[in-house]
Order: C-alpha cells, then structure tokens, then sequence
C-alpha cells in the first residue's frame, strides 16, 4: 500500500510517493547485485576462453587483437565497477527516501507550531 502524498494536515507536503520510490531503490540495488552476480560468471569464462583461444599467431588474430586489446581492459574495469556503482545508487535512494520523509516531518512540525503562535 502506498504512503500517498504526504500531508501532514496541510502543514507541508513531499513531492514524492515514498513506498514507490523505496520499490524503485530497491529493483535498483536488485539490478546491480544481479549484474555484478552474472559479470562475474562472464568475466571469468572471457578469460578462460581468451586463454584457451591463444590468438594472436595469424593474420585474423592479429587484426582482431589491434582492435580488441586497446578497449579490453577499460571494458573490464568499467564492468568490474558497475554492479556495485548501480547498487550503490539504490542503497544510495533508500536511505535519500527516508530523509526525505524525516525532513517533510520535520518541517510540517515547525510550520504547525508557527501557526499556534
């Protein structure tokens, strides 16, 4: 069930559906461990099977590795670095989403007690 909109007695409100975005941060987080999961599985078998291939002795091989061995290895730190930079940016989202309700609270709070002056 949804949080709604929250108002706190039309003393302040969020521009945000806090239960949906919490949904939203966590698929975020769920992505970035599942590709992290399955680079990894992928990154092991590329260089077991580029160990296997032993490449580089032919006229193919060698137009192949000009091409491939400059991108290789900014393509794998880059993939190292994403599961973790996705899910962290989710991790990131659900805690953002809860300050973002503590402050909602805490600003309707204050503008009620001006009101009571």
């Amino acid at each position: 069930m949804s949080e709604g909109p929250i108002n706190f007695g039309g003393a302040g409100d969020i521009d945000m559906l806090p239960t949906e975005a919490r949904a939203a941060m966590r698929r975020l987080q769920q992505a970035g461990t599942a590709f992290g999961n399955r680079w990894t599985v992928l990154s092991t078998a590329i260089r077991t099977g580029e160990l296997e291939a032993n490449t580089g002795f032919d006229t193919l091989s060698k137009g192949f590795r000009e091409a491939y061995n400059p991108a290789k290895d900014p393509i794998q730190q880059a993939s190292d670095a994403t599961g973790g930079a996705v899910g962290g940016l989710g991790a990131r989202g659900n805690e953002i989403v809860g300050q973002y309700v503590q402050s909602a609270q805490r600003d309707a709070a204050r503008m009620r007690a001006v009101g009571d002056l």
